[in-house]
């Protein structure tokens, strides 16, 4: 190689070397042959994700053995480096009087004389060009000399010379400049890139590919003269045309590399991780795709994609932005662990604690006018009311008023106590924070939070952590009783809900038929096969997110703006749903899909649609609803009896069934007296009911009847008429505080 130095050094080192070499031989030890390589990421397939400058300086790939390495690029760097390789011991003693002639004939130093040996051991360790840094050099390369074999010598130096343009290795150079393992290099190419060493820069294959061809035939004369080749090889070789052409270096999922590479363990050259990278592409596509169509009408600039694998939490596709360079939309913002708010996309894990507590998917809830407490007043995103509906349509229909019920019926504390198991560790307040708005997302999660807890229900409530090595997580799908008849779990995963109440959830979230009269019977959530899944939209706009799963994996999607803008009516059915969809098509088509595999212990009964309770043969209509073991109803549905003339006496004294007594409610400051009202309802339906607050009657007749807010303790009754005799409720009392 061309070293600097002044023309006397071979002289002093004639002078020196005999006692230096004595002085060798008594030295002892090994050295590393190869530097540490650049942390290279692949996906599951092995497809490299992304390539990391090895000390900020080069990219240098994993080691490969001999036998990896073309056999025409061995032969072509002995020819151009280090002809007698195989009978020097390290320090060629006739190259360095050759080089002393020819350096004193010149006048300057036009041969260094270093083997392959000692550009080894410059690689390793670089020495200043001086003479002690030359003595140094030496001394190493009789080192590894003494402590390798030839072999070694030589697959180590072809793992860690410099071939040009931050690339070092010979694999790294054969996939930089011609896109092949170096094991594919033809003779020509093999040639040409052996010259390189010798000068990076005056050989650069890029900036000077004169430079290097020319080299490049240099070399393959000098092989043929050294019956390295024969003649007929040579000629084919030195017809063939070599370009080279420097590859940009891969940049793909490059939120999942840095978050990979900064919570992994040290000290490793390649990272195999569980991506799959044809997944990433369709997700990042899909997503580009839709904001595009949502950009300029909506105020849409980026989004998420993530999917995960049940079987073992394997990350499969993890897109942190619409585009990382995009700095005018923060597109270096990983939206994958960026805190947003979820919207409803929380409630499956409300309805699976009532469900454990005793709830069932047919009970009928109120989706009426509610005043929660501190005055929060929660509206359904369609701005309407349902009256009495079942929970599974409240869940499928992701009804607001009913959520926030159950959450205060079900307790706060429990909710956000169950939400933590789920792995949602970012909901770091006390429930009384976020006190019953959490049902309707008030609190911050990240998407990776919520994928993975979906993924737990669709383990059967098991949560496992999620994992982006590959073999880093173990499958839980195995026999033993710790986790089920069929399941036992690894210490590092945890049941969090029982198997049953996750399976009724995930039969709710894959009602298509529940969830029609809210999104259509058509939804970008309809799939052509068995697919759980929940949308979740902020009331400002600002997050709208789309979750769903199989039993196989997982995919959840988040779109918004990163400055916290809100978007301009986009929900999740509407921005995140559809990229859903496309990354869902993906997966099935990749890793495939089963059916949900129901619990033996659940049982299933015939109810009527509309109470609830168990059908008889005057309901109108009639459906198939599931019950956790030893909780099914038993009345049978009497709501639809034979009509009659007359409107039935009363069996029982009639009550109020809205407001309960010592019910408080609170007046909202910001919003005009005039719009807020107590909305009363009876236990009888008749259209003659008469209200009286205060003992003021209301115009309002018929089993509901509106009252404006008026601060100050009140009582409420109403009158019916039956048989010629007037019923009266039982007073219900309650406050009103501004």
């Amino acid at each position: 190689m061309n070293n600097d130095f002044n023309r006397n050094f071979w002289v002093k080192i004639s002078a020196v070397l005999p006692a230096f070499l004595l002085y060798v031989t008594v030295a002892a030890g090994a050295a590393e042959l190869s530097p540490p390589a650049s942390p290279l990421l692949t996906d599951r397939n092995g497809r490299l994700l992304r390539a990391y400058p090895a000390g900020g300086a080069a990219v240098r790939s994993d080691p490969v053995s001999l036998e990896e390495i073309s056999p025409w690029l061995v032969l072509s760097t002995l020819a151009a480096e280090d002809r007698r390789f195989f009978s020097h011991p390290g320090v060629d003693l006739k190259a360095i009087g050759r080089a002393l002639w020819q350096n004193s004939k010149k006048g300057r130093t036009v041969s260094g004389a270093s083997t392959i040996t000692q550009q080894l051991a410059r690689a390793l360790r670089p020495r200043p060009k001086t003479l002690l840094g030359k003595l140094g050099e030496m001394f190493s390369a009789l080192r590894l000399e003494s402590g390798h074999s030839k072999e070694e010598i030589l697959e180590g130096y072809l793992n860690s010379v410099s071939y040009g343009n931050r690339t070092a290795g010979a694999q790294a150079a054969a996939r930089a400049y011609f896109g092949l393992p170096a094991r594919d290099l033809t003779l020509a190419q093999s040639a040409a890139l052996a010259g390189v060493p010798k000068s990076p820069a005056l050989y650069n294959p890029v900036r000077h590919p004169g430079n290097f061809a020319a080299r490049g035939s240099f070399i393959l004369r000098r092989m043929l003269e050294l019956g390295y080749i024969d003649g007929e090889s040579y000629r084919l070789a030195a017809k063939e045309k070599v370009s080279a052409r420097l590859a940009p270096p891969p940049f793909a999922a490059p939120q999942f590399c840095d978050f990979a590479l900064k919570n992994s363990p040290g000290g490793r050259g390649s990272l195999a991780t569980t991506l799959d990278l044809a997944v990433q592409e369709h997700a990042a596509d899909s997503l580009s795709n839709q904001l595009a169509r949502l950009s300029r009408r909506h105020n849409v600039t980026n989004g998420s994609v993530l999917a995960i694998d049940n079987f073992t939490g394997g990350i499969i596709a993890w897109v942190g932005s619409n585009d990382f360079f995009d700095a005018e939309n923060s597109g270096q913002v990983d939206g994958v662990t960026a805190l947003r708010q979820p919207g409803s996309a929380l409630k499956p894990f409300l309805y699976a604690l009532a469900l454990s507590k005793g709830a069932r998917a047919s009970d009928l809830i109120e989706d009426e006018p509610l005043y929660a407490a501190g005055g929060y007043t929660p509206l359904n995103y369609d701005k309407k009311y349902h009256g009495r509906v079942r929970l599974r349509e409240a869940l499928a229909c992701s009804y607001n008023v009913p959520a926030v019920r159950l959450a205060e019926k079900t307790g706060t504390t429990d909710f956000l106590s169950l939400l933590k198991r789920f792995g949602f560790d970012s909901l770091d307040k006390p429930a009384a924070y976020y006190g019953a708005g959490l049902a309707l997302g008030n609190g911050e999660v990240k998407l990776l939070e919520l994928v993975n807890a979906y993924a737990a229900l669709a383990r059967g409530g098991i949560w496992l952590p999620a994992a982006f090595e590959a073999g880093q997580a173990p499958s839980f799908f195995l026999k033993g009783p710790k986790c089920g008849a069929r399941r036992a779990c690894p210490e590092r995963s945890r049941r969090v809900i029982g198997a049953n109440e996750a399976y009724i959830v995930t039969d709710i979230l894959s009602d298509n038929a529940a969830r029609a009269e809210a999104f259509g019977p058509d939804s970008p959530l309809n799939l052509p096969f068995p697919f759980a899944a929940k949308t979740g939209t902020t009331k400002d706009y600002r997050d709208n997110w789309a979750v769903g799963y199989t039993p196989e994996w997982t995919v959840g999607v988040w779109v918004g703006n990163f400055n916290g803008s809100p978007m301009r009516k986009v929900s999740g059915i509407t921005g995140a749903a559809p990229v859903l969809r496309e990354v869902a098509l993906k997966m099935k088509e990749l890793y495939g899909s089963t059916p949900f595999r129901r619990p033996l212990a659940l049982s299933s009964a015939h109810v009527c649609a509309e109470s609830g309770l168990l059908f008889s043969p005057l309901c109108p209509s009639v459906m198939e609803e599931l019950f956790l073991p030893g909780n099914m109803p038993s009345a049978i549905c009497g709501m639809h009896g034979a009509k009659k003339s007359a409107p039935a006496v009363p069996a029982s004294r009639p009550k109020i069934k809205y407001p309960v007594d010592g019910d408080i409610f609170r007046i909202d400051p910001n919003t005009p007296l005039a719009a807020q009202a107590v909305f009363l309802k009876a236990s009888v339906d008749d259209p003659d009911t008469v209200w009286r607050v205060d003992s003021k009657e209301l115009p309002e007749r018929g089993p509901r009847a509106e009252w404006g807010l008026r601060a100050g303790f009140h009582r409420a009754f109403f009158t019916v008429k039956r048989g010629g005799r007037t019923y009266r409720s039982a007073p219900v009392r309650f406050t009103v505080v501004k």
